[in-house]
């Protein structure tokens, strides 16, 4: 779905795994890709250790936000 000119879909990472993979992907794609949780928190899905510290607090609403569709790639991520 986009919002404000971005991409925004909700995320599940269950696993550090997950984790992992996800980062990987994002590193491979052009321009910014961010994990949110609400107005408050929001971290570079480019970098491990931001998605490793989403994943330990629990984000409960956690989207991930991106300039480009990249929707096919992080399909197996997106909650439905």
């Amino acid at each position: 779905m986009s919002i404000n000119d971005k991409y925004v879909y909700d995320i599940e990472i269950d696993t550090m795994q997950d984790a992992k993979d996800m980062v990987a992907i994002a590193t491979k794609l052009q321009g910014k890709i961010v994990l949110k949780s609400g107005s408050k928190f929001s971290v570079n899905a480019k970098s491990l250790l931001g998605v490793l510290l989403a994943k330990k607090l629990n984000w409960s609403d956690m989207t991930i936000e991106m300039d480009n569709d990249y929707y096919h790639e992080f399909e197996k991520f997106i909650a439905c």
